[in-house]
C-alpha cells in the first residue's frame, strides 16, 4: 500500500562505525558543525572529581577482618625481597 504521507516511512541502515565516519567526513562544515551539537545534547558533562567523590563515599569497603587479613598478607609478602630471592 502507497503511503501519502511522508512520516510513515522508515529506513534502516547496517553501517559500521567506519562506514558512518567516513559519511561525517563528507559532510559540509555547517552541517558537521550541527551534527556537533546534536550529539552533545546527548552527552552528560563529566565531572572527574564529582566522579571519585562518588566512588570513594559509595565503594566497597573492608570490614575490621578483612582489613586485618590484608596487613598480614602484606607483611608475610613483605618478607620476600627481590635481593632474598637467588
Amino acid at each position: 500500500m502507497f503511503h501519502d504521507n511522508i512520516s510513515d516511512m522508515e529506513l534502516k541502515l547496517e553501517l559500521s562505525y567506519e562506514q558512518l565516519l567516513s559519511f561525517i567526513h563528507q559532510l559540509p562544515l555547517k552541517q558537521k558543525e550541527k551534527l556537533v551539537e546534536e550529539v552533545q545534547k546527548d552527552l552528560k558533562p563529566v565531572n572527574d572529581r564529582d566522579n571519585l567523590r562518588k566512588l570513594l563515599l559509595n565503594g566497597p569497603t573492608w570490614s575490621d577482618e578483612e582489613y586485618k587479613k590484608f596487613l598480614e598478607a602484606r607483611e608475610h609478602l613483605n618478607e620476600f625481597r627481590p635481593n632474598d630471592i637467588d
